[in-house]
């Protein structure tokens, strides 16, 4: 998950999550991340510039591995979508905290870098999930009535706030094992009507 980073980024990343998690983005702050890891600012600013410099990290982490994978042309539709969601689960359930950075739009509002890396993230993210779709589309194994990016709107939205739902809650339900009854349902309505 954290590849291409030194041990102490990889540190003051996970801090970091764990500041979001206790206490939101705003929460966030050089001093704090240095009391927690019982250091001085100076030495967290040997390994990032600045606050803004550790997000872009954490967005790279949540590019690098909830992305949908590419698959094989013979791996059946369903299969992918059904890889993906769970991917996505495992990610999010590892580390909570990415979902307070991934699914706050607002608190990058006054940065347009991170506003327009999210977006991208999400963009690509859609843009795989419809290629997945269309090509499901065209092999029969996914329901043709519905257009490819509704499709996708629809798994993308329902995910987002099955997600949310899990973190408003406290994440007091198992995220991976409630995904995967959400996802044999999302694999009841994205099959070919009969």
């Amino acid at each position: 998950m954290f590849e291409g980073l030194t041990d102490r980024q990889k540190e003051i990343i996970k801090v970091s999550l764990e500041i979001i998690s206790e206490k939101g983005i705003q929460g966030l702050t050089i001093k704090n991340i240095a009391v927690k890891t019982g250091t001085v600012e100076s030495a967290v600013y040997r390994h990032f510039s600045g606050k803004i410099d550790i997000l872009h990290a954490v967005l790279d982490i949540i590019k690098k591995n909830s992305l949908p994978e590419t698959y094989k042309d013979d791996t059946n539709t369903v299969t992918q979508i059904e890889q993906t969601l769970r991917s996505h689960f495992k990610t999010f359930d590892s580390f909570p905290a990415l979902v307070a950075v991934f699914f706050s739009e607002d608190m990058f509002q006054s940065n347009n870098i991170l506003a327009d890396r999210t977006k991208d993230i999400m963009q690509t993210s859609m843009n795989k999930m419809m290629k997945i779709i269309k090509n499901g589309q065209k092999k029969g194994e996914l329901r043709s009535d519905i257009k490819p990016e509704h499709l996708a709107a629809v798994i993308a939205g329902t995910f987002r706030t099955f997600v949310k739902q899990w973190r408003m809650s406290d994440y007091e339900f198992n995220l991976v094992q409630k995904g995967e009854e959400l996802i044999n349902s999302v694999k009841i309505l994205i099959k070919p009507c009969a």
